[in-house]
């Protein structure tokens, strides 16, 4: 038990200093004397992890009976030169007749810092979407990132990158190909309790293009929740018989923000 926890305790305590600024010794051989950015970082340690869940739920009865479900959680962790991400998405929706819309994606990101605007990235998504006519479609990609604009009202970054798609085919063999990505992303605060955020993402594959832009007006209730009406389309240049090329989506959910 005890080799156990001397075990857990070392790699705590190699995770903070991983984190801590380079120290500096000074005076006598006895004296160290930290960076203040160093115990700025260390203090700040368990406070870089933020988190948010979404939900919105619609429930119709009488003539038409209807229920949408959506739900979404956000996992972000900064670091010094690195940033980590971590979303999931849930969407369903059904009638009287039974489920119209059902759909699941996975997205891991993480981002090293070259300087104050520019970064690198790498990007892996997994999504099921039951009415696309694929079981499923995965994409791995590298690239570079820059920060265009940085200040307290506007945000805006654009990314490009090389990567490899999945296409698993209902009853067919998994298609892969190379695909290049560009996107783009910003956020606008129009006032202290409203913000308007854009993310435009686009695969460009020997096969086919698909590309996603998710629109979003958040307003802030109090610190912790808030509002938001999200408009989402998707566009797939070449799809499977029987399903159409673009898929639209409206939104309105609450987001609870973990601090």
């Amino acid at each position: 038990m005890r080799s156990v926890k001397f075990i857990f305790y070392g790699l705590l305590f190699f995770t903070f200093n991983t984190q801590a600024e380079d120290v500096k010794v000074g005076g006598s051989a006895n004296a160290v004397v930290a960076n203040p950015d160093t115990i700025a970082a260390n203090d700040a340690l368990f406070s870089i992890w933020t988190s948010a869940a979404e939900l919105g739920f619609v429930q119709t009865t009488g003539n038409t009976e209807t229920e949408s479900l959506n739900f979404k959680l956000a996992v972000d962790n900064k670091r010094k030169n690195w940033e980590h991400s971590f979303k999931l998405e849930s969407v369903r929706s059904s009638d009287s007749m039974g489920t119209t819309a059902e759909r699941y994606l996975i997205l891991v990101k993480s981002e090293y810092r070259l300087n104050e605007s520019a970064y690198l990235f790498d990007r892996l998504q997994y999504e099921n979407d039951r009415f696309s006519g694929y079981d499923y479609q995965t994409s791995e990609v590298i690239g570079y990132g820059r920060h265009l604009v940085r200040n307290d009202a506007f945000k805006m970054s654009a990314e490009i990158g090389v990567g490899v798609r999945q296409n698993a085919v209902e009853n067919a063999a998994t298609q892969s190909e190379g695909i290049v990505t560009v996107a783009s992303d910003f956020d606008w605060t129009i006032s202290k309790s409203a913000s308007l955020t854009e993310n435009l993402t686009i695969d460009i594959g020997d096969a086919r293009t698909i590309s996603k832009s998710v629109t979003a007006l958040i307003t802030k209730i109090n610190s912790s929740l808030s509002s938001k009406i999200t408009y989402t389309v998707r566009n797939a240049s070449e799809v499977p018989v029987g399903t159409e090329n673009t898929d639209t989506e409206l939104a309105a959910t609450l987001v609870y923000t973990f601090k």
